[in-house]
């Protein structure tokens, strides 16, 4: 048996939406998950999604550390919930909220425990691209609500030096049946509800289906290199609006959209998700690719049509 099938994985962030797809791909693969849990019903949920419930909280330092050396450590930091109050004082607090959550967890580890550390954060932070994809390579410009994650991913940058074996994976627009897309476009649609859209909501975007992104973050902590950067993104990108329309179509519904002005955004859905309304953010996935990973669904079209035929299992 390879070494990697008896893998142990520890998981923060596990009840979260890619979090909760990671599980179910471990322990398809026969890999034991610990997945730490702030309270007893999110210790439930997880245990109910075949993992091993540890209680803790990424803020305090407790028992879960000790469960935290495990051969592959999966880093999923909860997004910060803005509100429409977007200032320098409330991004300093978010990204020292970041960077103290992170040090609680990493500081704990040691390149002789753990083989790989798979810290997630999101391509977002980047900022805009322009009309060509960019690799990993290519300087982060980020927005306001991107610059917690620059902070912290220049943290990281410090414990990789240190010798830690920290890959970072930076998923695009993760979409599937749960989360914003079952919010936002799922159940609208289903329901006959009119799909909110922001302006014209033109920019092209890179998704990934949150499978396929739960996949490669596993393949990573087996492939991935120590020290670099991965954009865990489709082969084609998409603009907005074919989110809905490409939906719609396979469901055989009417879709009607209510149309608001731009920048409503904000309020409505959240400066993170405005963001990628506002200009082209396009990732090359070349490098993650390298690395041999096969995409199950690698368009929105595919990715789509397995969400339409699991709602009709």
């Amino acid at each position: 048996m390879p070494v990697a099938a008896a893998a142990t994985a520890f998981i923060t962030g596990a009840d979260g939406f890619v979090g909760t797809a990671l599980i179910r791909v471990l322990r398809g693969l026969g890999h034991p998950v610990f997945a730490l849990a702030r309270s007893s019903d999110a210790a439930e949920g997880l245990r109910s999604a075949g993992a091993t419930p540890v209680i803790g909280d990424l803020l305090e330092s407790g028992s879960w550390q000790d469960e935290a050396a495990a051969d592959w450590v999966f880093h999923l930091p909860a997004y910060p919930r803005w509100n429409s109050r977007v200032n320098s004082e409330r991004i300093t607090s978010l990204a020292r909220t970041r960077l103290t959550t992170d040090a609680r967890l990493l500081d704990t580890l040691t390149p002789c425990a753990s083989r790989k550390i798979i810290y997630v954060a999101d391509a977002c932070c980047y900022g805009p691209t322009g009309p060509r994809p960019i690799t990993e390579d290519t300087p982060p410009r980020p927005s306001t609500c991107g610059r917690c994650l620059t902070l912290a991913l220049d943290r990281v940058d410090g414990y990789i030096a240190s010798g830690l074996p920290i890959v970072t994976a930076l998923p695009g627009v993760v979409y599937g049946n749960g989360s914003w897309f079952r919010q936002r476009i799922i159940e609208p649609v289903m329901a006959g509800r009119r799909v909110i859209q922001f302006g014209n909501a033109a920019n092209w975007i890179s998704p990934i289906h949150v499978e396929d992104c739960a996949r490669a973050l596993v393949h990573l902590a087996e492939h991935g290199h120590p020290g670099r950067r991965y954009f865990l993104v489709n082969r084609d990108p998409a603009r907005l609006p074919e989110f809905a329309a490409t939906f719609a179509r396979l469901v055989n519904r009417s879709m009607r959209v209510w149309r608001v002005p731009a920048a409503a955004a904000r309020l409505m859905v959240g400066p993170v998700l405005a963001d990628y309304m506002r200009a082209d953010q396009i990732f090359s996935n070349i490098r993650l690719r390298g690395t041999g990973f096969q995409f199950e669904y690698p368009t929105l079209e595919q990715g789509l049509q397995q969400i339409v035929g699991a709602l009709h299992e």
